[in-house]
């Protein structure tokens, strides 16, 4: 009977704190931007200068979230990095951008036994990566330096550095050739 105990008290605690971070993120959307970016910097492991997050994106665990300096993050993206585990974070590195309601996922469970345990890898989006809007990034990602990925795909293997890739599960589509100006 203690275990159920125990088991009812997280349950309790954690539907409180799910309650709380959507009243927190509600509140968020309601202020300016200069006041968000203070509300970030102090609840994420970093916010970095000149970084940009729009509205209604939600960002579970903040404190597992590492935003480098002039990332832009559009309207709608959602960040899962892992409670249960250390490995589950999520790094976005100086200017990355995402585009609207990109999801990424940190966070996983082990369907190979029934009780599901919590899993988790991190992601990892390299320097001047842009990941397309509507794209899913899961567990143990890293997307390289200079990468695309391109809008709606699925990443489930690792990007490499100045690469497009697109499609479900995202695939190598061709070397990116930039301008130098």
């Amino acid at each position: 009977m203690k275990n159920a105990t125990g088991q009812n008290r997280l349950l309790f605690l954690y539907m409180t704190y799910s309650w709380l971070l959507n009243l927190v993120f509600l509140i968020l959307d309601l202020l300016p931007h200069f006041a968000r970016n203070l509300v970030f910097r102090l609840v994420m492991e970093r916010y970095g200068k000149k970084s940009f997050i729009d509205y209604r994106t939600f960002i579970r665990y903040t404190w597992k979230v590492y935003i480098g300096d002039n990332v832009a993050i559009n309207r709608g993206c959602e960040f899962y990095p892992s409670i249960a585990t250390s490995h589950g974070r999520i790094a976005l590195e100086d200017g990355v951008v995402l585009g609207p309601a990109v999801k990424l996922f940190a966070a996983t469970h082990d369907y190979s036994r029934l009780d599901l345990p919590d899993m988790s890898a991190p992601i990892r989006i390299q320097r001047f990566a842009w990941i397309g809007g509507g794209s899913i990034i899961l567990p143990g990602v890293t997307i390289g330096e200079g990468a695309v990925v391109g809008a709606g795909s699925v990443v489930t293997r690792d990007v490499e550095a100045y690469t497009v890739s697109a499609g479900n599960p995202a695939k190598f589509i061709k070397r990116r050739e930039l301008q130098i100006q």
